[in-house]
C-alpha cells in the first residue's frame, strides 16, 4: 500500500475507531502535524511508525498489504524483536520503587544482554562490516557533543528518529527535546568513546562510555548503549540507555 492510499486507510480506521487526530497521536508518540501529513499523503512514514499507528488502531499490519513496508531480513527481525523485549524489561524495572544502585545494576545487565543478542545473531557471517558504520557513528557522536554543549537542541534532534526513546525516561521528539533542554544547564559533554559496535542489516548497537563536566563542578562518567537504524540513507538513534559508574 502506497501513498495516498496508506494515509486514506489510516484516516478511515481512525474515524471508524472514533479517534480524533489528537487522541491517536497520544497513543503513538507522534505530533499532530506528522499524522496530518501522513493522512494527507504528503509523506510516507517509516515502517516502525506504520506499525505503531496500526497497532494503536487495532489493525493487524502483518496480515495486511502494509506488511510490504516491513523489509527486515530474518536476522534483523530477530534482533528487533529481542531488543524490544529487553527495552521493555528495563523500562518496567525502572518504574519499580527500587534504590538507585539496584537500577544501575539492572541496567548493566541489560547492556550485557543486548550485546550478547547482537553477538549471537550477527556471528553468522551475514552482518555488514562495522567499519563504515563506526565512521558514521563517530561523526554523529562528535556532532552530538558539539550541538548539546552549544545548546543547539534542534540540531541534536536530527540524530534521532522521530519515534526514538530514551529508555526508562520517555519517547518521541517532543519529549526528547524537552529533556535535553532541561539537561543543557546541568552539564556539558567532555567525550563519548565507542567501546564496540555490532551491526546486522539496518540495525547497529553501539556500546560506549561517556564523560561529563557538571556545571556546578565535578566530573561524572558512565556507560551507554545506543541502538541505531539506517533510515533515509543515514544512521539515526532509536533507543538510548545510559548509567552512571
Amino acid at each position: 500500500m502506497k501513498q495516498p492510499d496508506l494515509g486514506k486507510k489510516i484516516a478511515e480506521l481512525r474515524k471508524a475507531k472514533g479517534f480524533t487526530q489528537e487522541e491517536l497521536v497520544e497513543k503513538c508518540n507522534l505530533s499532530v502535524r506528522t499524522l496530518q501529513r501522513i493522512e494527507s499523503g504528503e509523506v510516507t512514514p517509516r515502517s516502525y511508525t506504520i506499525r505503531t499507528i496500526f497497532t494503536a488502531l487495532g489493525y493487524d499490519v502483518f496480515d495486511s498489504p502494509v506488511s510490504t513496508y516491513n523489509r527486515f531480513s530474518n536476522a534483523g527481525f530477530i534482533i528487533s524483536s529481542w531488543l524490544k523485549q529487553v527495552y521493555q524489561y528495563v523500562f518496567e524495572l525502572f518504574n519499580l520503587k527500587e534504590n538507585t544502585m539496584k537500577k544501575v545494576s539492572v541496567l548493566s545487565i541489560a547492556i550485557l544482554a543486548v550485546g550478547f543478542i547482537l553477538f549471537i545473531v550477527c556471528s553468522d557471517g551475514k552482518a555488514q562490516s562495522p567499519v563504515e558504520v563506526k565512521k558514521a557513528i563517530e561523526e554523529s557522536n562528535r556532532n552530538y557533543i558539539r550541538w548539546f554543549n552549544a545548546g543547539q537542541i534542534d540540531s541534536l534532534l536530527t540524530l534521532y528518529r522521530e519515534d526514538a526513546c530514551l529508555v526508562a525516561k520517555g519517547c518521541g521528539e517532543a519529549y526528547i527535546r524537552d529533556y535535553f533542554r532541561s539537561q543543557f544547564n546541568e552539564y556539558k559533554f567532555k567525550q563519548l568513546d565507542i567501546i564496540s559496535i555490532s551491526v546486522c542489516d539496518s540495525i547497529a548497537v553501539e556500546k560506549g562510555s561517556w564523560f561529563i563536566s557538571l556545571n556546578s563542578g565535578g566530573v561524572l562518567d558512565g556507560e551507554y548503549l545506543t541502538e541505531w537504524r539506517f533510515s533515509d540513507k543515514k544512521w539515526l538513534i532509536v533507543n538510548d540507555i545510559g548509567n552512571i559508574n
